[in-house]
């Protein structure tokens, strides 16, 4: 029975839209305080002379996005090296639609809110992708979407996370502390010499990896770095030629999909749902049409000059353009980059949380009925 709900591939879309809803429900009832003291509770580590202490909410998003990057980073090295993407022509349609899924997104919140540069900088808010939603809708429409649709998806949600990675720590860097950053590098050179020696006890780089963490965090660049680093350091096989990163990846995709992102959504997602004139501002309506508007077209625009550059299609033009409709759900990914923008600010804080709800359920909607009845 276990063994039957772990490897239900629609369990963890269901469970991620289940905590989505108890956030929601939770901050709009009679227990929105005791929701909201849950997430400023404080929690404590302490090494030697070492501590660190932080609410809840922010061990969620520093510590427990870091491991879902880090997952995430296992499946990109795995999909580069011996995967989906091991030749460049397996790489140009996808990176192609990863890349407009950013640009078109960017560029329509920009011009909702380009003469007020600390709205401005939210631009990055409509460019995320969840994965899980969209995969979860095409599982849904197995007998009417092919298999190279899910592939392609899944593609581009890789290189749609390598970017937002990028655009985390070029964008949404606080002040640095190169102390802690070359401390880092130390660390990101131990595993380098592991890599080298082909490693593969885990406990080793636990521990470096753990030292890199607390480095990156205390420098000011936001750990979903320290997560993605770490993973390219995994060696792909044991010597004896054994799988040894996908075992890892493997080990850490149930704690991902029933723990790691459920517990986000909670943390996350609650949001006051208020449409009043003051959240129907500039962010809400860039967040929106960026999403809704701006990622389907964005993706499928890129993807047909990438065709005609020589890139084979997954599907039909008519498919294709359902799943670049799904590249609409932003959700976690959405949420997570709203947090580092715009946490201090309750009210546009609160408008970029609707408008990511409000984009990502049409773009569910739209993007089913679409390639069911192939509108």
């Amino acid at each position: 029975m276990l063994s039957k709900i772990k490897n239900n591939e629609l369990l963890p879309a269901f469970l991620l839209l289940f905590m989505t809803f108890l956030a929601i429900f939770l901050k709009n009832s009679s227990f929105s305080e005791f929701y909201n003291a849950c997430l400023e509770a404080r929690a404590s580590v302490s090494f030697l002379d070492y501590s660190l202490s932080k609410p809840l909410f922010l061990w969620v998003n520093d510590g427990l996005v870091a491991i879902f990057f880090f997952w995430i980073g296992l499946e990109v090295k795995k999909e580069i090296l011996c995967g989906e993407l091991n030749t460049n022509s397996k790489r140009l349609l996808p990176l192609a639609g990863a890349l407009g899924g950013i640009m078109v997104p960017a560029l329509i919140y920009s011009i909702f809110n380009f003469f007020d540069t600390y709205r401005l900088s939210g631009f990055a808010i409509p460019t995320g992708t969840d994965t899980a939603f969209a995969i979860a809708i095409l599982l849904m429409l197995k007998n009417y979407v092919p298999n190279s649709v899910r592939v392609f998806l899944l593609s581009l949600a890789i290189f749609d996370d390598i970017a937002a990675i990028i655009i985390i720590a070029i964008f949404y860097t606080n002040d640095l502390l190169y102390i802690s950053l070359v401390l880092g590098s130390i660390g990101v050179g131990l595993l380098f010499i592991l890599n080298i020696f082909h490693c593969t006890y885990k406990m080793f780089y636990l521990i470096v990896g753990a030292f890199i963490w607390v480095c990156v965090l205390e420098s000011g660049v936001h750990t979903t770095l320290a997560g993605m680093l770490c993973a390219f350091f995994i060696p792909l096989h044991t010597k004896d030629n054994k799988e040894f990163l996908e075992q890892i990846m493997h080990d850490l995709t149930p704690y991902v999909n029933y723990a790691i992102l459920p517990i986000f959504a909670l943390f996350n997602a609650g949001v006051l749902l208020e449409f009043n004139l003051d959240n129907l501002n500039s962010v809400f309506f860039g967040i929106f049409f960026g999403l809704f508007i701006g990622k389907q077209l964005g993706v499928f625009s890129f993807c047909l000059l990438a065709n005609k550059l020589g890139a084979t299609l997954p599907s039909s033009k008519k498919i294709l353009y359902g799943a670049s409709i799904l590249t609409g759900i932003g959700f976690t990914m959405s949420f997570f980059i709203n947090t580092l923008v715009f946490e201090g600010n309750e009210a546009i804080f609160n408008s970029a949380k609707l408008a990511v709800l409000s984009a990502s359920c049409c773009s569910a909607v739209l993007g089913f009925l679409w390639l069911r009845f192939k509108i």
